[in-house]
């Protein structure tokens, strides 16, 4: 296997590079100048007239609610533009440690499990990043061809920044100036969330098809017919040997996992936290009197996140199977003819993988199904008891 899997994650370095969060090796001179004004002009100044809005907002509730939302989804931005920033050295070591030599496999396999999660990441992203992009373009550009052809102006993509005046805001040049600032914004949020989860997803992914790959190797730890022609003494040295090298490689993949969960305990604590309380807002809304543009907003809205918290919640739960699978791959190996030595290493390693891999939110949040049907179980609670009180 070639030592370049991290290659699957260039295209999101490339969008860290282009968006300000991450310098490259070697970095460019004056990349910290670029990062410092790209981040306070579309990020910081971008928030900061978010919150002053929230003071201006006219008191119905299904304003704040549509400004709402955004404004919570900033606060998952957020973290995650730090978790690359800040935790930039254990990002750097998560990718040594997808090249480094235990992490070997059958990447040049067409059938083999590396290759497939490889073609299926990369589909996957693609997938991801088109989507994003043309709903960015149905919400952002289209309206503006089609409120030209009818003479009306398109309303702001995110915010109404209801601390201008109404003059103000229908100035030609001071609108299409927020309108571009916006516009321009939130493409950068959009494709934040893009890198950051597909990276997310990405190491999640590598970390399955790795313990996959060592269940694999445990079950066919047998001899061959050319190694049963050796003495017992080379025939258990033998099996050792591909012993050892399994352990190693459980041992790289525990190291992997804490160095995913030390970089994003943080960031999937806040994704979850605030997926959850979007999620309650929303059917919340839903429940009010509102316009059919409005409910369709909040429909999409409300599925967004539900898949936010899905997609990691799926992932960990396969996470959590594949390395408890493995105290089964070792009772298919050839164990009960070897030495005394080699069953201790195996009882050792039972001890240790009867512990689960999971990855989890500040401890929280779990990445497991529970957790997820947890989430909507609590939302739809909500939802039915403010609508009974509404009814009532």
């Amino acid at each position: 296997m070639p030592s370049d899997q991290s290659n699957i994650f260039h295209n999101n370095f490339t969008f860290y590079k282009i968006f300000g969060i991450w310098s490259g090796s070697p970095p460019w001179k004056y990349y910290k100048y670029y990062s410092f004004v790209y981040l306070f002009v579309t990020f910081i100044s971008f928030n900061l007239l978010l919150t002053l809005n929230l003071f201006y907002i006219p008191q119905k509730i299904e304003l704040y609610i549509g400004e709402g939302v955004f404004y919570f989804t900033e606060i998952t931005i957020a973290t995650k533009i730090c978790t690359i920033l800040f935790m930039h050295d254990k990002l750097i070591v998560a990718i040594k440690l997808i090249d480094c030599d235990e992490f070997v496999g059958d990447y040049e396999n067409k059938d083999g499990i590396l290759y497939k999660t490889n073609v299926g990441y990369r589909l996957g992203w693609k997938m991801y990043t088109i989507l994003s992009n043309v709903v960015y373009v149905f919400d952002v550009i289209v309206p503006i061809f089609f409120n030209l052809v009818r003479g009306t102006r398109p309303k702001f993509p995110v915010s109404n920044y209801y601390f201008l005046s109404d003059e103000q805001r229908e100035s030609g040049v001071l609108f299409w100036f927020i309108y571009s600032y916006q516009g321009i914004g939130i493409y950068g949020h959009m494709m934040y969330n893009v890198s950051v989860d597909s990276l997310i997803a990405g190491l999640v992914v590598i970390a399955i098809a790795q313990l996959r790959l060592l269940n694999k190797n445990l079950r066919n730890l047998k001899l061959s017919e050319e190694d049963r022609k050796f003495s017992y003494e080379i025939q258990d040295k033998i099996q050792m040997t591909r012993l050892y090298k399994s352990l190693r490689h459980y041992e790289v993949i525990l190291k992997f996992c804490g160095t995913v969960q030390a970089m994003l305990s943080v960031t999937l604590f806040f994704q979850f936290g605030v997926s959850t309380l979007i999620i309650c807002v929303v059917m919340c809304g839903l429940v009010l009197p509102s316009s059919i543009e409005f409910r369709a907003f909040l429909a999409m809205f409300l599925f967004t996140m539900t898949l936010r918290i899905f997609v990691p919640a799926l992932l960990g739960t396969q996470l959590s199977y594949e390395s408890e699978e493995l105290m089964t791959a070792i009772y298919n190996c050839e164990w009960i003819p070897r030495s005394e030595s080699f069953k201790r290493s195996l009882k050792l390693f039972r001890e240790r993988a009867a512990i689960p891999i999971v990855i989890s939110g500040l401890k929280m949040y779990p990445l497991t199904l529970l957790t997820f049907v947890s989430i909507m179980k609590t939302a739809y609670s909500f939802y039915t008891l403010i609508k009974t009180v509404q009814e009532k």
